[in-house]
């Protein structure tokens, strides 16, 4: 998890690399946003699959504990 938030905030220094109007400037920022918006929707999938995985588990833990009473 604390990777994750590592490569958010080197997208998030890509954007702040902003040293005028110039080509590598420009580029910077629009790898910023394309980097950005891509690894947010990534970020959110994984959240997503961890918390039906813990959903999942929990539901068959509280199963098998309610069946051996």
């Amino acid at each position: 998890m604390f990777a994750g938030e590592l490569i958010f905030m080197l997208i998030a220094l890509m954007g702040a690399a902003w040293t005028g109007a110039n080509l590598p400037s420009v580029l910077l920022f629009l790898g910023h946003v394309v980097a950005g918006f891509s690894w947010a929707v990534f970020h959110i999938l994984v959240v997503a699959l961890q918390a039906f995985i813990f959903m999942m588990l929990t539901l068959v833990y509280v199963g098998q504990a309610h069946e051996s009473h």
